[in-house]
């Protein structure tokens, strides 16, 4: 749940404090009674910690033991050895030994440690060695394990003697329902104290996690989570998918309104609930009866099984408890506004968001410009939701991120085995999953000419033919495109069809970049409220907000304040906690220079069109590992999915 928790800092305190703990009956002074260390102190005292830190060989595990317990972590090590690897030589530099340790704090695997690395073994930092708060007082390891939350010790906050010249970082990670796996840890010595250090041991875990996630999901069936996805896209009631570590990782149109959910919301902030009383009601199949703005629903949920029979996530639905009064009916039927989501005070994207309202009652086609991270899906769900199909699906498809040969199959489906490889049972395509609403197409200028003319058929008869199928269909779906190249330019070098072209063009609504803002100092400060942060922004993190150039857009606006926000120990954000190069702003009638970044994202994109999506393919053909690879594609917003 390192999401869900803060993380627990017990900062050096001066040895007559600790002395005074310790060694007097009467405990510490009543001035130091607010101190987080002394429930610790007192828990290690408890369990039976050793004072000085504990020195005997029983403390160290060896031959079978030490492999039984390694076998129980090797798989997550051998998984995500790559994130390990780059953690390892990252703290390494800054002289810290990275470990590993399983559920009980026995450390299994030790790497790095710089000019650490000798000290760092007289401390009994090694493989074998237990680390819980029984065997060595309070500890990163152990007390991490004890509340499970990610941990920070410093000096004599260790209650072992021997351990107060260390400074330990240490975040549990967990597997795909939520148990405590294993714990990574970051130590050196005090003179070497580095903020960022506990920043990349929370990092490093949260990969971990994302690890497991993923490889819980195949175990399951690849097909899981995209069903799961599209499944409460359809529901017209709210519903939502929560993960163990009580994130709620999809919610469909229905459920954000109700909810007023933000990304990547917690379910307990969103309705009350721990993970645990999700999977336990899951798991009895027992519905609970919930209040959400003073009215009644009834919650309905079901476990979704690993292979193992684990509870990877919980599938949610929101139903009234009871029939809504004519009044209430009313009331409800107006609606949040579907364009509040959207923060502008910038001229040029308020008139966009006016004229993007006066269109989504119609039926009029639109096209989004704007470059990528400009916010155009986003906005594509506003004019959905203010329309008259906002109680039908929104789906939405990146038509550059499919292969070619798969689009057709993609938009329109395809019959029980119409080609090598597909669906034996056949397979619905967007098209129809969207019927009744609203088909959202981003990059369509990436669709091939072929598929340019089988969309317009289907634009022209409201009617398709599924991959391999005789008989047509009927579909009744409104069409929102999004391209940030220049169509007209396309059609006069004839690789965009005209007629589609003119099909598709009703209205055009251009999504300024965000660096041609004038509210990027304001929309951050609007994204650090979504995002629950009472941090503000300091003069030099507003002129670093309003001199970046954004290459971007919103997308690394969110991800630069993520960074400072777990960087930022007060309460203001600094230049210094956003990861970002100042760069003057330029003339208005300047050519944008092409960023190195750009050019990057670009050539991913391509070489994994070219390869069908294969990341061992494409990784081989632009010469760089595939965790390489793997990092890239998260940069520039790609889809990451287990091969």
């Amino acid at each position: 749940m390192l999401e869900a928790m803060e993380a627990l800092l017990l900062d050096d305190v001066s040895e007559s404090l600790w002395s005074e703990f310790h060694r007097d009956d009467r405990g510490a002074p009543s001035s130091a009674l607010a101190l987080p260390h002394l429930s610790r102190w007192a828990r290690a005292k408890k369990l039976g910690a050793p004072l000085d830190g504990g020195r005997d060989d029983h403390l160290i595990e060896r031959g079978s033991g030490l492999q039984s317990r390694l076998e129980r972590v090797e798989p997550l090590l051998i998984d995500a050895r790559a994130v390990l690897d780059d953690a390892a030589a990252v703290i390494a530099e800054r002289d810290f030994v990275l470990l590993v340790t399983d559920d009980e704090g026995v450390i299994v695997r030790r790497a790095g440690g710089g000019g650490f690395a000798d000290e760092s073994k007289r401390v009994r930092l090694i493989e074998g060695a237990h680390w819980s708060e029984r065997a060595r007082g309070t500890n990163a390891i152990g007390t991490a394990l004890s509340e499970g939350r990610p941990t920070v010790v410093r000096g004599h906050a260790h209650s072992g003697q021997r351990f107060h010249q260390l400074v330990c970082s240490a975040a549990p990670v967990r597997s795909a329902d939520g148990a405590v796996l294993a714990v990574i840890d970051a130590t050196s010595g005090m003179g070497r104290h580095d903020a960022d250090v506990g920043f990349i041991v929370r990092a490093t875990a949260r990969a971990l996690e994302e690890v497991l996630r993923l490889r819980a999901y195949a175990s399951a069936g690849a097909a899981v989570a995209r069903t799961l996805a599209r499944s409460i896209e359809r529901m017209s009631c709210p519903a939502i998918v929560v993960e163990s570590n009580a994130t709620i990782r999809k919610a469909n149109d229905a459920a954000r309104a109700v909810l007023r959910l933000s990304e990547g919301q917690s379910v307990t902030t969103a309705l009350g609930l721990r993970w645990e009383d999700l999977r336990d009601d899951a798991l009895r199949s027992t519905p609970r009866a919930i209040e959400i703005n003073q009215q009644q629903f009834v919650l309905k949920t079901e476990a979704i099984l690993g292979r193992d029979g684990a509870v990877l996530a919980v599938l949610a639905v929101i139903e009234r408890a009871q029939r809504p009064s004519v009044a209430s009916a009313k009331s409800a039927s107006k609606g949040p506004d579907a364009f509040g989501a959207i923060f502008a005070e910038d001229e040029a994207m308020s008139a966009s968001i006016a004229r993007a309202r006066r269109f989504a009652t119609t039926d009029v086609p639109i096209v989004l410009l704007g470059e990528t991270g400009s916010g155009k899906e986003l906005m594509a769900r506003a004019i959905h939701d203010g329309s008259k199909r906002a109680a039908a699906p929104f789906i939405a498809l990146n038509c550059g991120a499919v292969a070619p040969q798969l689009l057709e199959a993609e938009l329109f489906g395809a019959a029980p085995h119409a080609f090598t490889g597909a669906d034996p049972r056949g397979r619905t395509g967007l098209f129809e999953a969207a019927h009744g609403g609203t088909l959202f197409l981003d990059e369509v200028a990436e669709m091939p000419v072929a598929m340019q003319a089988a969309l317009l058929r289907v634009l022209e008869s409201g009617e398709l033919r599924r991959v391999g199928e005789a008989r047509s269909r009927s579909v009744d779906v409104r069409l929102v495109c999004a391209t940030c190249r220049d169509l007209e330019q396309l059609v006069r070098e004839g690789t965009f069809r005209s007629d589609l072209f003119y099909r598709l063009k009703g209205v055009s609504l251009t999504l300024p970049a965000l660096r041609a803002r004038t509210d990027r100092v304001e929309l951050a400060r609007h994204l650090l409220a979504r995002k629950g942060s009472t941090a503000t922004l300091s003069a030099s993190a507003e002129h670093s907000i309003r001199t970046h150039r954004w290459p971007g857009n919103i997308r690394e606006l969110r991800s630069a304040l993520d960074v400072a926000i777990a960087l930022c120990d007060g309460d203001e954000l600094t230049a210094e906690h956003l990861p970002l190069t100042v760069d003057a702003q330029p003339d208005a009638g300047a050519e944008r220079p092409v960023m190195l970044t750009e050019v990057e994202g670009s050539v991913v994109r391509r070489v994994l069109s070219e390869v069908a999506g294969n990341v061992s393919a494409a990784a081989k053909r632009l010469g760089v590992a595939r965790s390489t690879l793997y990092r890239m594609m998260r940069k520039h917003g790609l889809s990451v999915e287990p091969e």
